[in-house]
C-alpha cells in the first residue's frame, strides 16, 4: 500500500533484508497504514533520487530505518543516502519530535549516526522485529505510527487486523497488551469490546463445528488417547488469547465493564452443553474453553482480592440448562468435564507431556509400561502448568503462583458448593446435587503447603460480614449460607486430601 501524495511511512533498508521488510509491510498493510517502499513505488523511468527525496521530505510522517548485519556490512548503499536525507530533515525538527524510528532485524547495534545537538541515532528508541518479542514490538510500532499519522489510536479494524497477522502463541501476548492499553480508556471501550467479541466468535466457531466432534477416532487405543490429548492442546491454544485478555480485565476492569468477557465465558459453556452427536470424548472436550476461562477469572480475581469481578464473571452468569431452566456456569462445567468422556490415561499423558516437554507418545508409555505412577490430579496439574505463562506478570514467583492457584481452586469449590446447596434445598429428592466438583491439586498440596480451605474458613470467621466474598454479594450476602458452603466443602476436601496419602 502506498500513498505518495499524502501521509505515509518511508521504509529504508538494504536489498538483502527484503524478506524481513516484506513481513513489516504485511503488518502495515493489515493495520491499514500507508507506506513508501522503493520496490513498489518507483515506476519504470522514474528519477529515483528525486522521487525518494520527495517521498522523504514531502510526504513522510514517519521514517523507518531498518538495520541488520546486512546493512552494517555495507560501506556504501542507497540506504545510507536515504538516511543522510532523513537525518537532515530530522535536524530541522523541534526537540522531542518522534519521526525517525530505528528498526532492528537482529541483535546488532543501531549505528551512531550524528543527529546534531549531541544526539546520535542509537539514542532513539528502536523496535526489535525479531525473536520472541517480535509481535509485541510490531504491535507497539503500529500503535506509535498510527498516532504519528494523525490517529490517536488504531481503529477497531486496525487492531483486529494486527491480531490476525500473528500466530496463536503470539496472539495471546498481543491480546493481553491491547487489553491493557484499551481497558482504562473509556474512549476505547468500543474497540476493546469488538476485539474481545471477535476472539469469542473465533472460539465458538470451533466449538460449534460438527465435523470436529464427529470423529472418527481410528487406530489403536494408544493412538486414540494421543489424538484426544492433541485435541485438548489445540483447544487450549484456541482459548489462550481470550484467557490472556480475561486475566487483565479480571484484575483491573470495573465489574460493570466486564460484559464482553462474561458473555464469552457464558457462550463457551452454553456451546459445550448443547447436545451433539459424535464421539463422546471429542464432544466433552468442548467444555475446555469455558472451564479454563472460569479458572483464569478466579485466579486473577482471588489473587488480587477483586471479589466484585469474581461475582460478575463466575457467580452471576448462567445458561439454559435441562428443561430450559437457568444453570450457573460454575455448576454447568468444571475442569474435569472436558475429559469426562475419556480414560485417565488421556489426562495423565497430557499432564506429563506438558509439564516435562516430552512427546505425548512417550509420556503415555511412561504410564502404560509402568515407568511412572499415575498423577493424583492430572487435570489440575495440566491446568496449573498451561496458565503459568498467562499469570507471569501478575504472579512472577512460582511459589506464590502455586499458592494462589490453590486458593482460586478452593474458592471456586466453595462457590460451586453454594450453588449445589441451593439446588439441593429446592430439590431435596435429588441428593446427587449436594457436592461440588471443583477439587484439584490443592487436595494433595494441603499436606505440605497448608490447607487453603482452612484459611478461607479462618478469614470468614474473623471478618464476618466484612469478608470480601460476602461483602461483594456472593452467597446472596447471607452469612449462614456462606458458612454452610464453607463447612460442607471443607468436609469433603479434607476427606479427599486424606485419601491422597
Amino acid at each position: 500500500m502506498s500513498d505518495e501524495a499524502g501521509k505515509h511511512v518511508f521504509i529504508s533498508y538494504v536489498r538483502e533484508d527484503a524478506d524481513q521488510v516484506d513481513g513489516l509491510c504485511a503488518v502495515l498493510e493489515a493495520a491499514q497504514i500507508p507506506y513508501w517502499r522503493d520496490r513498489k513505488d518507483l515506476g519504470p523511468g522514474d528519477a529515483w533520487r528525486a522521487k525518494i527525496r520527495a517521498a522523504i521530505r514531502d510526504g513522510s510522517l514517519v521514517f523507518l530505518a531498518c538495520f541488520s548485519d546486512n546493512s552494517r556490512a555495507r560501506d556504501k548503499s542507497y540506504m545510507n543516502e536515504e538516511l543522510t536525507l532523513a537525518v537532515d530533515e530530522f535536524r530541522q525538527m523541534p526537540p522531542g519530535r518522534v519521526w525517525l524510528i530505528p528498526v532492528r532485524f537482529d541483535v546488532g547495534d543501531v549505528p551512531d549516526w550524528d543527529l546534531g545537538a549531541g544526539r546520535v541515532l542509537s539514542d532513539l528508541n528502536y523496535s526489535d522485529l525479531f525473536g520472541k518479542d517480535h509481535t509485541a514490538h510490531a504491535a507497539r510500532l503500529v500503535t506509535t505510527i498510527s498516532r504519528l499519522l494523525g490517529e490517536k489510536r488504531p481503529d477497531p479494524a486496525t487492531a483486529l487486523a494486527a491480531v490476525e497477522q500473528v500466530t496463536s502463541a503470539d496472539r495471546a501476548d498481543l491480546l493481553k497488551r491491547l487489553t491493557k492499553e484499551m481497558l482504562l480508556e473509556p474512549s476505547r471501550r468500543i474497540e476493546l469490546d469488538d476485539l474481545v467479541s471477535q476472539e469469542v466468535q473465533r472460539v465458538l466457531a470451533v466449538l460449534k463445528d460438527e465435523g470436529r466432534v464427529a470423529g472418527p477416532l481410528d487406530g489403536t487405543n494408544e493412538e486414540q488417547i494421543v489424538r484426544i490429548a492433541e485435541e485438548a492442546r489445540a483447544l487450549w491454544a484456541l482459548a489462550e488469547p481470550f484467557c490472556a485478555s480475561l486475566q487483565v480485565a479480571s484484575r483491573w476492569g470495573a465489574s460493570e465493564s466486564l460484559t464482553p468477557w462474561t458473555s464469552g465465558i457464558r457462550s463457551f459453556v452454553a456451546a459445550a452443553v448443547k447436545p451433539e452427536s459424535g464421539k463422546a470424548a471429542l464432544i466433552e472436550l468442548r467444555h475446555l474453553p469455558g472451564a479454563v476461562g472460569i479458572m483464569t477469572a478466579a485466579l486473577a480475581c482471588v489473587s488480587s482480592g477483586n471479589w466484585a469481578n469474581l461475582k460478575s464473571l463466575v457467580v452471576d452468569p448462567s445458561i439454559k440448562g435441562r428443561y430450559e431452566k437457568p444453570m450457573p456456569v460454575i455448576e454447568a462445567t468444571d475442569p474435569h468435564k472436558p475429559f469426562g468422556g475419556t480414560s485417565d490415561w488421556v489426562t495423565n499423558a497430557l499432564a506429563r507431556a506438558t509439564t516435562t516437554g516430552r512427546d505425548l507418545d512417550d509420556s503415555l508409555k511412561d504410564f502404560t509400561e509402568r515407568r511412572n505412577g499415575k498423577l493424583y490430579t492430572p487435570v489440575a496439574d495440566w491446568l496449573h502448568h498451561v496458565l503459568r505463562r498467562t499469570f507471569s506478570d501478575q504472579l512472577p514467583d512460582d511459589d506464590a503462583y502455586s499458592a494462589e492457584f490453590d486458593r482460586a481452586e478452593v474458592m471456586l469449590g466453595v462457590l460451586a458448593q453454594d450453588v449445589t446447596n441451593m439446588r439441593a434445598a429446592a430439590n431435596p429428592q435429588k441428593p446427587s446435587w449436594s457436592r461440588s466438583h471443583w477439587f484439584g491439586r490443592s487436595t494433595w498440596r494441603s499436606e505440605s503447603h497448608g490447607n487453603p480451605v482452612d484459611d478461607l474458613v479462618h478469614e470468614f470467621e474473623t471478618q464476618g460480614a466484612q469478608w470480601g466474598p460476602l461483602a461483594s454479594g456472593m452467597f446472596g450476602g447471607d452469612k449462614d449460607r456462606a458458612r454452610a458452603a464453607l463447612e460442607e466443602y471443607q468436609t469433603t476436601f479434607n476427606r479427599i486430601a486424606r485419601q491422597r496419602f
